[in-house]
């Protein structure tokens, strides 16, 4: 019987950062006793999608429809005490898909882990996350929908609701198997993460390594306001899982509007005592339930320094982000251009699509009226 750990969320609270070290780190982890399965990112992005009904017949193969039944096969062939499966949408699954994950599972002894983290440096990640998926809301809207629901059904508090995360798992999982990683309160060192991690795989951290690749970074203020207007503009069609998350998210997002930093994004100060609040919960949730603990529930409090004004983008600094994006893509289009050419390639001059010049056209009338 193999021990297998489900790594299921929450978002945002460091997730990326563990399993970029988890998947730079294979071979030494498994020499540690700990497998990781599936057998690549993909896969287990793909298993995430099937757990969770989100496979997209028009866009994902077959392969991706079949990740949840090829999971006891790959199960089977892990040679080590123990396997990690890791991918932080897995909290938000319903009970219903819980169940058919730990069918999947079955002859195995199951262990759920969760790192969390504390509100108020949770909520503008996620609020983040959101443009990155497509949405414009601005942060102090997703705040206040977040405030203003009298229940906490939507995706939103899915994502962050950790009492409810508790609760919908032990239903499935004894609670004493369900471990609860904090994530150390701000200031703290990175590296105490994951030590408090691999305390619960019990592995030694010495030696891990990150994988290579720009993991999930955050966005400046802004950046990530650029961002808002441009998906704003975008067509609701193009603003789905395919092909947002290849071109919005990945290339325009994380590959070019992440290589410059404004300033991080903060919760208002009047946000304080909902904050406060909703931790409280969280703690009592963890206590009442018996949940181990790696780190410490306090760390989800958050402390008067958490908190702050951010000030409001104006349309000079979204202006200047925006041609600097605009510039670093047309910069990239051209070496490609010239490492073509130096291949003897015979091709005529490229095409611009007609995506760019609207784009372009864009920016040429906000000079205009900036100036």
């Amino acid at each position: 019987m193999t021990r297998v750990y489900l790594h299921i969320g929450l978002q945002k609270t460091g997730t990326s950062y563990l399993q970029n070290i988890c998947w730079g780190s294979v071979d030494r982890l498994r020499e540690r006793g700990v497998t990781l399965v599936p057998e690549g990112r993909i896969e287990t992005f793909w298993l995430a999608l099937d757990v969770r009904e989100r496979v997209d017949p028009a866009h994902d193969g077959d392969r991706v429809a079949r990740s949840l039944s090829l999971l006891p096969g790959q199960l089977e062939a892990v040679t080590t005490p123990h396997a990690l499966i890791s991918h932080e949408t897995l909290a938000q699954a319903s009970s219903e898909q819980i169940e058919r994950l730990l069918q999947a599972c079955a002859g195995h002894e199951v262990h759920v882990v969760l790192t969390v983290r504390d509100l108020a440096r949770q909520v503008p990640s996620l609020w983040q996350e959101a443009l990155k998926a497509g949405r414009s809301e601005r942060l102090d809207e997703y705040v206040g929908a977040l405030r203003a629901a009298t229940r906490r059904t939507d995706m939103d508090w899915k994502r962050l609701d950790l009492s409810a995360v508790l609760h919908r798992w032990a239903r499935h999982v004894a609670p004493e198997r369900i471990h609860v990683v904090t994530v150390p309160g701000g200031g703290g060192p990175r590296s105490a993460l994951l030590e408090r991690y691999c305390a619960v795989l019990d592995v030694a951290t010495d030696d891990l390594e990150e994988a290579s690749g720009p993991g999930n970074p955050a966005l400046g203020v802004a950046e990530a306001e650029v961002l808002r207007r441009v998906n704003d503009l975008l067509p609701q069609a193009h603003r789905r899982r395919v092909p947002y998350g290849e071109v919005g998210k990945r290339y325009f997002a994380m590959g070019i509007l992440a290589r410059s930093d404004s300033g991080n994004a903060r919760l208002a100060r009047e946000h304080a005592e909902w904050c406060r609040e909703v931790a409280e919960e969280s703690v009592r949730t963890i206590e009442e339930l018996g949940c181990s603990v790696s780190g410490d529930v306090a760390d989800l409090v958050p402390g008067p320094d958490s908190f702050g004004e951010t000030a409001r983008v104006d349309d000079a600094a979204a202006l200047e982000v925006a041609t600097r994006a605009l510039a670093t893509m047309l910069e990239e289009r051209m070496v490609h251009r010239l490492e073509v050419r130096a291949q003897g390639s015979t091709d005529g001059p490229a095409e611009v699509p007609g995506a760019w010049r609207r784009a372009v056209g864009r920016i040429r009338k906000a000079l205009r009226r900036a100036g």
